[in-house]
């Protein structure tokens, strides 16, 4: 379903999940924006940085900003939805892409699911550096338990955890983290990474 904002702008479905795309007019010529609704957050924030940049998010009623640029061979518009994380200064944000005219049928859908692999790839990218961080802190934690540095007391229950880390959870050490939850909500996706306790640890 189509709808039109006060302001001239023109949402339309594009038939891809987690995509949205909008009809403007800007300086008089018709252009089509087609943007990923899929929160993205700095990797650093993910590995448990929370001090870097979290989710950022372009709902799917609300078009990117755009600017315009004299060099570019799609579109003289360009969107604008990334932020410079503030820790490590990347720039972090959905994918957004911008072609002159008002696409639609299977034009339209072709460049959402474009879109929507460049979103899923880079969700990839960030569940294999989230596991691999993971992998690495639940077998230093089993290591340690091993070792007699540690003592299983000091690893806390997973259910008691309010933010990711490691801990434990019946005869497991759970090493955890999220990613946003794609729809825009609160239900993140929990990536656990899990090792036996050690036999010397318990």
């Amino acid at each position: 379903m189509t709808h039109t904002t006060d302001t001239g702008i023109t949402i339309i479905p594009t038939g891809v999940k987690h995509t949205s795309a909008a009809h403007m007019v800007p300086d008089g010529k018709p252009i089509t924006i087609v943007w990923s609704t899929i929160p993205i957050a700095c990797t650093d924030y993910l590995l448990g940085d929370i001090s870097s940049l979290g989710p950022v998010h372009q709902p799917a009623d609300q078009p990117p900003e755009l600017w315009k640029s004299g060099n570019s061979s799609r579109s003289d518009w360009l969107p604008r939805t990334e932020v410079h994380c503030g820790v490590c200064g990347r720039p972090v944000g959905p994918w957004a892409i911008v072609r002159d005219g008002h696409l639609v049928g299977d034009e339209l859908t072709d460049v959402a699911r474009d879109i929507a692999e460049l979103a899923a790839e880079d969700r990839e990218v960030q569940r294999r550096a989230l596991t691999a961080a993971l992998t690495d802190d639940v077998e230093d934690v089993a290591r340690q338990l091993a070792d007699g540095a540690l003592a299983l007391d000091e690893v806390p229950y997973v259910g008691a955890m309010d933010r990711p880390g490691v801990g434990r959870d019946g005869n497991e050490i759970v090493a955890w983290g999220f990613l946003p939850d794609p729809a825009g909500g609160s239900d993140d996706e929990i990536v656990e990474v899990t090792r036996p306790i050690p036999a010397g640890g318990r």
